[in-house]
């Protein structure tokens, strides 16, 4: 029997990753909560498994904090939010907020800034040969990609859009799959999986600088509005002493070397107080595609 190099490299690598993301974060998700401990939740799809970068923003925030830090990493961007639900993290940065199900039962932390802003917006990207998709509306029987069901930015956005003009959203695609990651929705559009799909501005910039032989298979046909970054939120558990603490930590990275430093690797310029009005359009869609 022939074993493949390919196959056996991929093994070595998904191993590589698992031992870095026990030895950098500790225990695994769902496990029950450390005393003295704080326990933050990263959504996988906003940092692209950089798993050197978030050991290292670990061990900044225990020396800020002056006790232990630990990241749990969620393939899935609903898996903070269940366990947000359950106390078993104490913060999460969180790519579905504001969710009417959970947001009675969190706080508003921080929220990201990207080109100065609190607000990003997504890209509808084809593959680079298509030439002649110029509009969201000439996709009609496209198979389309979206990062997860949950994501403000892609599958709300793009469900708002084609409900504005007059179409159904859950009838206007042949075919709709989730590729659970933004990397991964630019795979599948570059290779012509999928004849289009939604990704965040922030992650496609950061990609087409760190990874421009992706992205370069891709082209951008049109820019979203703006909508609120997803932000950072505290269980409703969090002592005030907690929230305050790490809320300054975060806002104050901006003001020292090794924290702007992790913000430019990040892909954002910082990190602000939460504001409930950036949320306001988000609502207004939730709520038009009845999902408040």
């Amino acid at each position: 029997m022939k074993i493949s190099f390919c196959n056996v490299a991929c093994q070595f690598r998904r191993l590589l990753c698992l031992c870095a993301a026990i030895l950098f974060f500790g225990t695994p998700a769902g496990a029950a909560p450390n005393n003295g401990t704080i326990r933050i939740g990263l959504p996988d799809s906003l940092l692209h498994q950089q798993y050197v970068l978030i050991a290292e923003w670990r061990q900044y925030l225990t020396n800020r904090l002056k006790r232990p830090v630990e990241f749990v990493i969620h393939r899935k961007p609903d898996d903070a939010t269940v366990q947000l639900d359950n106390e078993k993290i104490d913060f999460a940065w969180i790519t579905d907020y504001p969710n009417a199900h959970v947001k009675s039962r969190i706080r508003l932390l921080v929220s990201p800034l990207y080109k100065g802003q609190p607000f990003f917006s997504s890209y509808l990207i084809v593959p680079v040969f298509n030439h002649t998709t110029s509009s969201l509306l000439q996709l009609k029987g496209a198979i389309f990609v979206f990062t997860d069901a949950s994501q403000n930015g892609s599958y709300l956005d793009v469900r708002y859009q084609l409900l504005m003009a007059g179409e159904d959203p859950d009838q206007f695609f042949s075919k709709v799959f989730f590729a659970r990651s933004h990397r991964e929705v630019i795979k599948a559009v570059s290779l012509g999986l999928a004849h289009a799909g939604e990704v965040d501005s922030m992650v496609w910039d950061a990609l087409a600088s760190a990874r421009p032989d992706l992205t370069a298979q891709t082209r951008i046909v049109a820019r979203s509005h703006a909508y609120a970054a997803p932000p950072l939120v505290a269980n409703a558990h969090v002592s005030p002493s907690d929230f305050n603490d790490l809320q300054r930590a975060l806002i104050g990275m901006a003001a020292d070397a090794k924290g702007l430093e992790l913000l430019k690797r990040i892909g954002i310029d910082g990190f602000v107080p939460g504001n409930e009005s950036n949320f306001e359009r988000l609502t207004k869609m939730r709520q038009a595609l009845g999902e408040e």
